[in-house]
């Protein structure tokens, strides 16, 4: 990249700052000047209770560190519904792309997932929702099977393109309004709501 182009990168990661990806993130961030966003993902009082943990080990490294930048992020304020429920399984919205786009709370989401780049949380992990919920049989859903991730091989250039890059096709089977949605308590597993 030309001088001037540099922008500054941001890692959002979940609660889940295990202490070997805590002495790597907190190498990173030393390193590479990025600042870390960890998302608060429930209110539930277990969830919070494990949260805790994790503040206090940002709030260790803001002391041992001075500079570093960590935030924590409200993520469980802005949930919402990202499917419909018909006969017990998910089904997408049937939405415009960019109006989806306007209001997606994952747009910021890029995810580094079996080594690629993905556009947000939605499509990187749609092939372990479809295998454990066995939506196979969904034509509704084939816009996210045939989505292309950014691979380990792209140049520069295609990896810039991919960021810049803002509503795709599937982004049309996301919503196109807000729907208020409460996230049921991250640590347990549910039935699809």
């Amino acid at each position: 990249m030309a001088a001037g182009q540099i922008r500054r990168l941001i890692i959002y990661s979940t609660d889940r700052l295990s202490r070997r990806l805590a002495d790597f993130a907190k190498i990173v961030l030393l390193e590479t000047d990025c600042r870390l966003e960890v998302s608060q993902h429930g209110t539930h009082d277990e969830y919070v209770k494990r949260f805790r943990e994790v503040k206090r080990l940002v709030w260790r490294w803001r002391e041992q560190y001075p500079g570093i930048q960590i935030k924590i992020r409200q993520s469980h304020r802005g949930w919402m519904r990202q499917y419909n429920i018909e006969n017990r399984k998910p089904v997408p919205f049937q939405s415009k792309p960019a109006a989806a786009y306007r209001v997606c709370m994952q747009k910021t989401c890029t995810q580094l997932f079996r080594s690629m780049l993905f556009k947000c949380p939605a499509v990187a992990y749609f092939s372990q929702l479809e295998a454990r919920l066995k939506l196979h049989d969904l034509p509704q859903w084939q816009l996210f099977r045939d989505y292309q991730a950014c691979s380990p091989d792209a140049n520069d250039d295609e990896v810039q393109a991919f960021l810049r890059t803002k509503a795709i096709p599937q982004c049309g089977l996301c919503p196109s309004r807000r729907t208020k949605f409460v996230h049921r308590n991250p640590m347990q597993r549910s039935a699809l709501q």
